[in-house]
């Protein structure tokens, strides 16, 4: 029974990983084990369970399937370690994160260091990215999402709201002028966020309780946040810009706030999101605690024109 529990739990690991090495990287043991071990499985049940080339490996469909029961035994288990870690209120083991990219290269990665000199039993794994990622099969405790949407079946926790304001430098506004209502950014060329996900070419504004939406348009489009912000200060047009990405632009002048007296509303909150379990490991508790904390007092939630 044990050798059967210990196969599927390997077979589960081949089907998330999609390769012998990583699996057995992923669970200590050598590429020659996991490849036994699973043609001992598919004799043992007499059907194949992987499809091998030269370069790839996948799980055929009777393998999924059986697999997903190798990955109910892993959640078993990690429920049942998050049970006593909780009760005996430990941090530690390995804590997988992921964090926008351009958030957490700017606000996270330093304070990580404060959380694990609080927490030294703890070893950090992160992944800066801006994709949406799915929690479960990449193996992350957490996600740091800056997103309209968290994902369906996940615990979401609001930790704070993006802040915006629009901008434009000193020479682009010399050059084109300097619109004074919402409107007239459909005259200039605009500076807009796109990526395979999401685009932002309306952007939203209100004043004395009248709601504006305006789509924008302009000849620089960038999947990367603070990309926004240099083609701003290099003068390629107008941005509707996050304060989390600026430091002392406006008071250096390098940027010209837009519209002071109309309020930006795009809605962009940003959450911590991890999979939902009956027990929380007190690792997990512990980062969203920290962070919660960390991002209630950031100077960042205030404009700079304002600060």
């Amino acid at each position: 029974m044990l050798e059967n529990l210990q196969q599927m739990v390997i077979l589960a690991a081949v089907g998330h990983e999609q390769s012998f090495t990583r699996a057995a990287d992923r669970l200590g043991i050598s590429k020659s084990q996991v490849s036994k071990q699973i043609r001992y499985l598919e004799e043992r049940l007499g059907c194949q369970l992987v499809q091998r080339s030269t370069r790839t490996v996948a799980l055929t469909e009777i393998g999924l399937q059986y697999a997903d029961y190798g990955q109910q035994l892993v959640d078993t288990v990690n429920e049942a370690e998050a049970m006593v870690a909780g009760y005996r209120n430990e941090i530690k083991g390995v804590l997988r994160i992921g964090i926008a990219q351009s958030f957490g290269n700017i606000h996270i990665t330093s304070a990580l260091a404060e959380f694990q000199k609080a927490n030294p039993e703890l070893e950090l794994e992160i992944s800066l990215f801006d994709h949406r990622p799915n929690l479960l099969e990449e193996g992350f405790d957490c996600w740091i999402a800056i997103h309209e949407h968290p994902p369906e079946g996940m615990v979401a926790r609001k930790l704070a709201n993006c802040e915006f304001i629009v901008v434009a430098s000193p020479d682009y506004i010399a050059l084109h002028g300097k619109p004074v209502t919402p409107g007239e950014l459909r005259n200039h060329n605009c500076i807009t966020y796109q990526s395979r996900e999401r685009k932002y070419v309306n952007w939203a504004f209100s004043r004395d309780g009248v709601q504006q939406s305006i789509r924008v348009r302009g000849n620089y489009r960038i999947d990367n946040a603070p990309a926004v912000l240099d083609a701003a200060v290099s003068g390629l047009g107008i941005a509707y810009l996050s304060t989390y990405l600026m430091t002392d632009e406006i008071e250096t002048n390098k940027l010209i706030q837009l519209l002071p007296e109309w309020k930006t509303t795009v809605d962009l909150p940003i959450y911590a999101v991890y999979p939902r379990r009956k027990y929380l490991a007190p690792k997990v508790r512990s980062f969203i605690d920290f962070m919660a904390e960390r991002m209630a007092q950031a100077p960042y939630k205030t404009p700079p024109s304002m600060r």
